[in-house]
């Protein structure tokens, strides 16, 4: 009897810092915009065959909180303004790199942290999360290069 395996999988691609600075209405961070893009694809056997859907968000790049566009608004807001020269570096810290005792013990010791790497200021987004959390995050914010850091 034969199987067959289908399904969806969601690609996060980070697209770049666009817009004036503005201050965020969650954090009040005061940073350009970061614009991600989500595409939905159908796979067969985990190899993606096609694009379902392509969504695009616009959100602040210290918090995560933002905003859906459509594809029309995404390009004409990153073509109008131009991508804008913004470091900053996402990374997170675990404070108890000791393995928790016990059998269903989990770990939840980590803190995302973001970095301005022009000003040097850090800010600390959110603590007592799991490894699993932290690649969620990681994974929606459309970012490739991620550190961990035992502490």
């Amino acid at each position: 009897m034969a199987m067959i395996w289908y399904g969806t999988k969601v690609f996060t691609k980070f697209q770049g810092y666009y817009g004036d600075r503005t201050e965020c209405p969650y954090c009040h961070s005061v940073y350009r915009d970061a614009y991600v893009k989500y595409t939905t694809w159908a796979h067969l056997y985990e190899i993606p065959i096609f694009p379902i859907k392509v969504r695009y968000y616009k959100m602040c790049p210290v918090c995560g909180n933002g905003v859906e566009l459509n594809k029309g608004q995404a390009k004409n807001e990153m073509l109008s303004v131009g991508q804008t020269d913004q470091r900053l570096e996402a990374y997170s810290r675990h404070i108890l790199a000791g393995k928790p005792k016990g059998i269903l013990a989990v770990d939840n010791s980590y803190e995302f942290w973001v970095r301005d790497t022009m000003s040097g200021g850090e800010v600390c987004i959110a603590t007592g999360l799991t490894k699993d959390a932290i690649k969620e995050m990681k994974k929606r914010r459309g970012l490739k290069e991620f550190k961990i850091i035992d502490m």
